[in-house]
C-alpha cells in the first residue's frame, strides 16, 4: 500500500516564497490604497449631478409665421439675449422684479443692432413653465415679440 507522501519543502524554496510573496505584499500596499480613493472619487464624480446650463434657446415671434432664433443666457440677477440672424443684436437686462410666476428684466441700452434699438425702455417678461422650458416676451412700445424656450445642453 502506497501512502501518500506530504511533499517536503527545501528550507531555500520556503525562503524564497516568502521573500516573493513579501515583496508583492510590498508592491500592492500602497497601491491599493491610492486604487480606492481613485475608485472612490470616479464614483463621486459619476454620480455626481451636473449644473443645469443657464443658456435657454428658441424661436422669437411677433404676429407673423416667421421669427428669429434667440438664445437667452440667465446669470444672477440679470440676463443676456442674444439675437441671431437676420436682426444680429445682443441684449443686456437687469432684474427688476421676480418671483415663481414671473420675472420682469429691464432692457439696459442696447449696444447696436436695428432690431434691438427698437427695445430700448423695453423689458423682458420670463414666465417659466417646467425647469427646462419658459415663455418670453420682449416688449416695448415700439414692438411686442414672443417665444417658447427650452434649456440647452451645457457642452463640457
Amino acid at each position: 500500500m502506497d501512502t501518500l507522501r506530504t511533499p517536503t519543502s527545501s528550507p531555500i524554496a520556503l525562503t524564497a516564497t516568502r521573500f516573493a510573496c513579501d515583496a508583492l505584499r510590498a508592491w500592492f500596499r500602497p497601491k491599493t490604497g491610492v486604487m480606492i480613493v481613485l475608485m472612490g472619487i470616479s464614483a463621486t464624480a459619476l454620480c455626481a449631478t451636473h449644473p443645469a446650463s443657464p443658456l435657454f434657446g428658441g424661436i422669437l415671434h411677433a404676429r407673423g409665421p416667421h421669427g428669429v432664433y434667440t438664445e437667452i443666457r440667465f446669470e444672477p440677477h440679470r440676463l443676456i439675449a442674444r439675437v441671431h440672424e437676420p436682426h444680429m443684436c445682443v441684449l443686456h437686462a437687469h432684474l427688476v422684479h421676480g418671483d415663481p410666476h414671473t420675472s420682469r428684466y429691464a432692457i439696459e441700452p442696447p449696444q447696436g443692432g436695428r432690431f434691438c434699438d427698437e427695445l430700448v425702455d423695453g423689458e423682458i417678461l420670463i414666465h417659466p413653465h417646467t425647469p427646462n422650458d419658459v415663455i418670453a416676451e420682449f416688449r416695448s412700445v415700439r414692438m411686442d415679440w414672443s417665444g417658447r424656450f427650452r434649456r440647452q445642453t451645457q457642452a463640457h
